[in-house]
């Protein structure tokens, strides 16, 4: 490893630490460590290069270019604010990220996994260790309001996935396939704790989808998984229905938490007239949200949305295509890699369409995750010939 490459790589593993360990997703007041994190991923580029001529790349400088101009002239233009400007600009600026870190995390994948599973599995920790303060978020007290974000992290669930679908069904080694499986429980008891239903329904879905494909290509180990599954379920019944009877209340009380009627309320901002539907009404815009009782916001529950919203169709359809080339560019080059794959395109779908964790710096990781990723079997990044001389 050259000197340029290990320096960046010890600068991207650096904040990574620091955004695992001290920061979080969307913090209400950045501060020096969330500087700090940003200086340091900044680095990287300069020794690793960015990536400006694949398939995925051009569609993604597309869109970046136009949510850097055309959203702030029209937030300008309608009257918003700097500081919600500022933000929103700050949270669109994590969609760049494949771009800044690819070419370095191209030569070293499995860094970046070890990232990506690393800040999931410490962010389920740090929510998990105190468990006084969220029950104080559910009731009246003072809390920190990190706890909430920190669950809520994209990279929770990928964590929750890579490590329970590796173990289950790619891992050959049976004592580290237990050690995944059981690691898994650690992201999959934040993601319970918050109640998440999206991402717990999607979590066993793709699981059940796996154990069914397994028990046909590889019977043994799928009968095995079965009786593992069983012996699990049976030996924490007591917890699962009480898990399970609690999603089914707040079903009852809350349904799909307003999110039909938050995409109504976006229609009527952005049908106002031609040039909001088209460029949307801006960064820094502000709605009544039916999602959080009416209240002023200046998000949506989901990046369509919000880029429906922010950037009018033109930037919705951007977003698509963006999204949709890093999609199915990693689908090109699973080379008998598919967890990883499917675990980080299955990530992405709750912050895409149900939740507002698209805006963090873990969503432009997974989207670095679709650029870089999947492995080979000598544990190489999977690159084509373009991509080499890019």
């Amino acid at each position: 490893m050259d000197d340029r490459l290990k320096t960046g790589s010890i600068a991207f593993g650096v904040a990574a630490a620091l955004y695992a360990f001290l920061s979080s997703p969307t913090p209400d007041t950045p501060g020096i460590v969330e500087g700090l994190i940003i200086a340091l991923l900044l680095v990287v580029p300069v020794c690793g290069g960015v990536t400006l001529n694949t398939p995925w790349a051009k569609p993604l400088l597309i869109l970046l270019g136009y949510g850097a101009s055309i959203p702030v002239m029209t937030g300008l233009f309608n009257g918003a604010s700097a500081g919600d400007m500022a933000r929103d600009l700050v949270a669109f600026a994590a969609l760049g990220l494949p771009v800044l870190l690819t070419a370095l995390c191209a030569r070293q994948p499995r860094l970046l996994l070890f990232i990506l599973v690393g800040i999931g599995l410490v962010f389920s920790l740090r929510y998990l260790a105190s468990p006084d303060m969220v029950l104080m978020a559910l009731a009246t007290g003072p809390f920190d309001e990190r706890l909430l974000y920190l669950a809520n992290s994209p990279l929770v669930f990928f964590a929750a996935l890579w490590l329970l679908l590796q173990g289950s069904f790619a891992e050959k080694k049976w004592p580290l396939a237990v050690l995944y499986m059981a690691l898994s429980l650690i992201p999959m008891a934040a993601m319970a704790g918050m109640m998440q239903r999206a991402t717990l329904t999607l979590l066993v879905t793709t699981w059940i989808c796996g154990l069914v494909y397994t028990l046909v290509k590889e019977p043994a180990r799928g009968v095995a998984l079965l009786g593992v599954a069983v012996i699990c379920v049976l030996a924490l019944w007591a917890v699962l229905g009480e898990l399970v009877s609690n999603l089914v209340l707040k079903t009852q009380m809350v349904g799909l938490n307003a999110r039909a009627e938050e995409w109504r309320a976006i229609f009527a901002q952005i049908d106002q007239d031609f040039l909001s539907a088209a460029f949307g009404r801006g960064w820094g815009a502000l709605m009544q949200s039916p999602a959080v009782a009416d209240e002023w916001v200046r998000f949506s529950h989901s990046l369509l949305s919000a880029m429906l919203w922010k950037g009018g169709w033109i930037g919705l359809i951007l977003t698509v295509a963006s999204i949709g080339a890093l999609i199915l560019y990693a689908l090109r080059r699973t080379h008998g890699q598919a967890v990883t794959v499917l675990a980080l395109v299955i990530a992405l779908i709750p912050a895409c369409f149900l939740y507002g964790s698209y805006k963090s710096l873990c969503f432009g990781l997974l989207l670095t995750g679709l650029a870089a990723l999947p492995l080979d079997k000598q544990g190489q990044a999977v690159l084509t010939t373009r991509d080499q001389n890019a």
